[in-house]
């Protein structure tokens, strides 16, 4: 394996339709690793991020009384963000094309369960409706994902700014069309935090 900056190369053996091999230089594709920033419910954001912080931040939201929300975000603009309680989380995925965008909701890979359902969040509703972590965000059986799943997807995006091949994503862009779509619960906001309690280790 060799390449310049950025760039994953590798020599590798390739075979035609007919079974005959022969050496071949293969190129991954140019890759940088993304710097995010860390922005955690009741928490210092965090630039850039490491990857124990962010494994740090998610062990958090199982709290029964800690953050319940967590974004990371690149000089991009794309983003990936996950808000529960419970041991029920949504995860979102933000891809950023100039003045467009696509947005993501991950889950579960083979689940096929598209009944209504509501995740909650929020340690302070920010329109004062509703009480103490009980903010709703509408989600199907589908994207209702649990810890681990919150785990594998974060880190991976941490690492690669991309979405996680194992699990399946509905594209859910036109949900955020209208401005007012975060507080029609159909979208986690993005969030900023007020207060800094404490850090993150």
């Amino acid at each position: 394996m060799f390449g310049g900056a950025g760039v994953l190369v590798r020599v590798g053996v390739c075979r035609d339709a007919c079974g005959n091999s022969g050496s071949a230089l293969l190129i991954a594709r140019d890759f940088v690793m993304p710097l995010h920033t860390l922005l955690l419910e009741d928490h210092k954001t965090v630039f850039p991020v490491t990857l124990s912080q962010v494994q740090a931040a998610i062990h958090k939201l199982a709290s029964p009384s800690g953050p319940t929300f967590l974004n990371l975000k690149d000089d991009g603009g794309n983003w990936a963000q996950a808000g529960g309680t419970n041991g029920r989380y949504r995860v979102e995925i933000r891809d950023v094309y100039g003045e467009g965008f696509q947005h993501w909701m991950a889950a579960l890979p083979g689940c096929t369960d598209r009944t209504e359902t509501v995740v909650y969040y929020r340690n302070r509703c920010i329109e004062n409706e509703h009480p103490y972590r009980q903010c709703p965000l509408n989600a199907t059986v589908a994207n209702v994902l649990g810890l681990n799943d919150v785990m594998v997807i974060l880190t991976e995006y941490w690492a690669t700014g991309l979405r996680s091949a194992k699990y399946s994503w509905d594209d859910v862009s036109r949900d955020w069309i209208k401005e007012d779509v975060a507080q029609n619960g159909t979208g986690i906001k993005v969030i900023k935090p007020k207060s800094k309690k404490g850090s993150i280790e």
